[in-house]
């Protein structure tokens, strides 16, 4: 275990005040490299929190002389529940952590409430995620229509960035950092029934290329996932006539 690590570990042990340490970043998800920080969350009392919120003291980098240095965030167990009940862009940072330290179960708990529950309200958002993928697909498609390659592969960029959030969802999952994805897609992937790195291919291809053929193959399978666990579109008929366009040849537009 590294120094800079191995003292923490020692001190919240030691501290009556600290109750757990939470590992989170690239080191907890294993896609770290050699000189990587170690991003951790120090759960403290909430008197302790209080005092240090009050001091400005909630944040510290810990260094080290011959290894990584640490960047040490501190929160309460009150301020872990309110994460827990209001599910938003920090909740990414708690899908891919990894708990170092727990000293009487609590921290496991809270880590599984934020978890859950952000995964709920990522459940709850799926028809709004589909509804702006498919959005992003019909603008992207009209655009290629009039000879618009630019606003066509933003909008198929677009498409690309409101789709996984859909798939994320629809496992009752939230979406981890995009950094973290090549972590979690491969369960996605399994639990959807794509092909192995199809999901990572197909994204990159729209970032890509913006390739409408290529847009109309993966909205079929878009659509037919989402039907199959009964989540249907509100578009009606107005997607029938751009699935059915044919278009030429584009620059990279071979199928990932």
């Amino acid at each position: 275990m590294p120094d800079v690590l191995a003292q923490l570990v020692d001190e919240v042990g030691a501290d009556a005040a600290s109750l757990g340490l939470i590992l989170h970043g690239s080191r907890a998800t294993g896609d770290q490299s050699p000189d990587s920080d170690y991003d951790l969350i120090r759960v403290v009392t909430d008197e302790a929190y209080e005092s240090r919120k009050a001091a400005r003291a909630l944040f510290e980098r810990r260094k080290s002389h011959d290894g990584p240095k640490a960047d040490v965030l501190y929160q309460g167990v009150c301020r872990l529940k309110w994460l827990a009940d209001n599910p938003d862009w920090w909740t990414a940072t708690y899908v891919t952590a990894r708990i170092i330290v727990d000293k009487d179960g609590d921290i496991d708990r809270l880590v599984r409430a934020i978890t859950e529950r952000g995964g709920d309200a990522a459940f709850a958002k799926v028809p709004d995620a589909y509804d702006s993928y498919l959005n992003s697909f019909v603008r992207s498609l009209k655009s290629w229509r009039r000879g618009d390659e630019f606003g066509g592969r933003l909008h198929a960029a677009q498409s690309g960035l409101n789709l996984l959030p859909t798939l994320f969802g629809l496992e009752r999952s939230w979406m981890p950092y995009f950094d973290a994805l090549n972590v979690r897609l491969p369960a996605i992937e399994q639990a959807q029934g794509w092909e192995p790195g199809y999901l990572c291919a197909a994204v990159l291809h729209l970032l890509e290329t913006g390739d409408p053929t290529f847009q109309q193959q993966l909205q079929a399978r878009i659509e037919d996932l989402l039907a199959s666990r009964g989540v249907r579109h509100e578009w009606g008929d107005d997607l029938e006539p751009l699935k059915a366009l044919r278009f030429g040849k584009h620059s990279g537009s071979s199928t990932p």
